[in-house]
């Protein structure tokens, strides 16, 4: 096997590779995905920035209690296995917490993620590797190893299936794969077995409708929720001995995705080193097509005070022009407006907050700003996407003078870092909102600091209410002898 190298869409991958048969990638992209892991995790800057993602989704996790539709995250109770970070207590169903946290996550929406793999890997991977560690009475070390697998097994598979067709959000679809290699990872499988589990589930994998999200649908929370429980459901049955199933990548590439990869596509899956060093972090929790329209916002915020703006024109690459809703009707609409996240940009405000008394005037006025901001597809910009989001803001003031901002990229993008200081304080900010419960600043710390050796449960416990065992719980449970679907994780 030639060894491939370099960052997706490098001219050095440009072509080295023909189109295999999807039964032969699939593989030797689980293969690379676990090998990019454990490269990853063996180095501290690895370790740390595994940690940093975790933190970052925990926190959205935690910051959304409270703010779930109805029924999505009934309350659990103090004894069950794994932790509801968005419900009170926890659960002995392992789906259900891993449904509650990727609906949390969602809801909150200052995650992660790839921009080339236009999706994001760690909603689905975490919130299933937190529950099925939990469940295994796992340590810390297994949560960031069945991380870092799922993430980079799912972006992966994003490169590989590329563009959605028109009007397929990216939630519960590849993600559903990524689910199930984190869950695989916890629950002991090996490499084949992860293979299995991930080409399983990609027979469940969802494509929910886009437009409904935009429109603000509670649904939408349903596509990382089920997807990411049926991952978790189908690493278990892998686990239990379930039957393998055909190649199944080709079928979600023909009907969620644009049709088969292209060399170029291959060559970026099967890249050897590590993809999560490449991540982008949220600085607000809006869509990511809407930061960069935000980002230059903020600049032009510099200039011209709120109360001057007459009219804001925003040019911007096909995908983000769909984000134009200059009304939206709740939260989840305004994470996906473009208008809105301009508006807030020149006010000064965070456009991703949840609503409450003391947001009242300040969401009026950005309402009011939002109504005169018109979003243009410019067919110019599309080759931007996805090696950066480029946008053009152009604004108007009340004296007719013309102002104009330009963004490629927001900060959080691995082009524009945010520093650890700076990722720290965007995920405090998200504890001092409304509803994270007591223990959270607790969680977020260890996380960050706590050994790998120590219990998950032991870590997770003061956000169930819990006071931790003074012993740091049991350890990790090594894999029953001569199993040869299962992986000992206790001493990578």
């Amino acid at each position: 096997m030639t060894p491939r190298t370099g960052r997706p869409g490098d001219p050095a991958h440009v072509g080295r590779a023909a189109v295999a048969p999807d039964g032969e990638v699939l593989p030797e992209l689980v293969a690379t995905g676990v090998a990019a892991a454990d490269a990853l995790l063996a180095t501290a800057a690895g370790q740390q920035q595994a940690r940093r993602v975790a933190a970052r989704l925990t926190a959205n996790a935690v910051a959304a209690r409270g703010h779930l539709p109805a029924g999505l995250a009934p309350p659990g109770h103090r004894d069950g296995r794994c932790t509801l970070l968005a419900a009170h207590g926890a659960t002995d169903s392992p789906d259900r917490a891993a449904a509650v946290t990727a609906a949390a996550i969602t809801t909150t929406q200052c995650d992660e993620g790839l921009r080339e793999a236009r999706g994001h890997p760690g909603l689905h991977a975490y919130a299933a590797a937190l529950a099925a560690t939990e469940d295994a009475d796992g340590d810390l070390r297994t949560l960031l190893r069945a991380l870092a697998v799922g993430w980079e097994v799912g972006a992966r598979l994003g490169l590989l299936l590329g563009p959605l067709r028109d009007g397929v959000h990216p939630h519960g679809g590849w993600g559903t794969a990524a689910a199930a290699a984190a869950a695989g990872v916890a629950a002991g499988l090996d490499t084949a077995g992860l293979a299995d589990a991930v080409n399983l589930a990609l027979t469940v994998a969802l494509a929910g409708p886009d437009e409904s999200t935009r429109r603000g649908a509670p649904a939408h929370h349903l596509l990382p929720a089920l997807g990411t429980a049926a991952g978790l459901t189908v690493a278990y049955l892998v686990r239990d001995g379930f039957p393998a199933t055909g190649p199944a990548a080709a079928h979600l590439g023909r009907t969620a995705h644009q049709g088969p990869p292209t060399p170029v596509a291959v060559d970026a899956a099967l890249a050897t080193r590590p993809l999560l060093p490449d991540a982008y972090f949220k600085p607000v929790g809006v869509c990511a097509h809407a930061l960069t329209s935000w980002t230059a916002a903020r600049s032009l915020a510099r200039d011209v005070p709120g109360a001057d703006v007459a009219t804001v024109t925003v040019h911007t690459y096909a995908g983000a022009a769909l984000l134009a809703e200059r009304f939206p009707a709740n939260r989840l609409a305004r994470q996906f407006s473009i208008p809105w996240a301009v508006a807030c940009g020149l006010l000064g405000l965070d456009p991703g907050v949840a609503d409450g008394r003391t947001e009242t005037v300040r969401h009026a006025e950005a309402a009011r700003i939002a109504a005169r901001v018109t979003v243009r597809h410019d067919p110019g910009l599309d080759d931007g996407y996805p090696y950066g989001r480029p946008a053009v803001v152009e604004l108007r003031d009340r004296a007719g003078r013309c102002h104009t901002a330009r963004a490629r990229f927001h900060p959080g993008d691995r082009e524009a870092p945010l520093s650890a200081d700076e990722l720290a304080a965007v995920d405090a900010a998200l504890l001092r909102t409304a509803g994270p419960p007591t223990g959270a600043t607790e969680l977020l710390r260890a996380l960050a600091q706590a050994p790998g050796s120590v219990s998950l449960r032991h870590l997770t416990a003061p956000v169930r209410g819990e006071a931790p065992s003074p012993t740091g719980g049991p350890g990790p449970t090594p894999a029953a002898p001569g199993t040869s679907r299962r992986k000992d994780t206790a001493s990578w």
